[in-house]
């Protein structure tokens, strides 16, 4: 098994792969995250009091999100991968599809289809988690609904200060761009809720 890891993280790295799950990672969760914070307040300002109403449409969006970014990331990134394989194939002219490269290229487009898939889910999965512990806790919706968007900006605020690690930026500043941006959501789709 760890034979398998080893290799397949080596065909992550030939194949640049792990750059392009890390930006996907971040764009994906952000966009998760400010998708379903769009769903809480639009159900909370929609006069939505069933904390089971937000919660099936916060995982099912975090679901139809998930699907779609795992299916598209995939086909697409095959795609590429593929027009890229027959591109060297054909300078080198010979058939490659049984090499390590191949290989390579397959595993990349699973694991960018993964991150592509699970970053959106499990990111927005996070704002809908007060929903869950309303009754465990005894919180009001109104309670729930704050403490969501407080998550909601927790994360993206955590997403920032990893975009400035990467970059080699101000952590604090990032973080606080990225909150802003979830502020800015809350605010457009409050006024357009009411």
């Amino acid at each position: 098994m760890r034979k398998r890891l080893r290799r397949f993280r080596t065909y992550l790295e030939v194949s640049s792969a792990l750059e392009i799950a890390r930006r996907l990672l971040v764009m994906n969760a952000f966009d998760g995250i400010l998708t379903i914070i769009g769903v809480v307040v639009g159900a909370h300002f929609s006069g939505v009091t069933d904390p089971k109403v937000v919660i099936t449409a916060g995982i099912g969006g975090s679901i139809a999100m998930g699907i779609s970014g795992a299916s598209g990331a995939y086909l697409v990134e095959r795609a590429e991968r593929r027009r890229d394989l027959k591109k060297l194939e054909a300078a080198m002219l010979r058939n490659l599809e049984d090499s390590q490269y191949a290989r390579a290229s397959k595993a990349a487009a699973v694991a960018i289809a993964l991150v592509d898939g699970l970053s959106p889910a499990a990111a927005a999965s996070f704002v809908v988690i007060p929903y869950f512990l309303l009754p465990i806790l005894g919180l009001t919706v109104d309670t729930a609904f704050y403490a969501s968007l407080l998550v909601g900006l927790a994360v993206l605020f955590i997403l920032g200060t990893f975009l400035a690690k990467v970059s080699d930026e101000r952590p604090i500043f990032s973080g606080i761009q990225m909150i802003l941006v979830g502020i800015v959501t809350i605010i457009i789709v409050g006024l357009l809720s009411r």
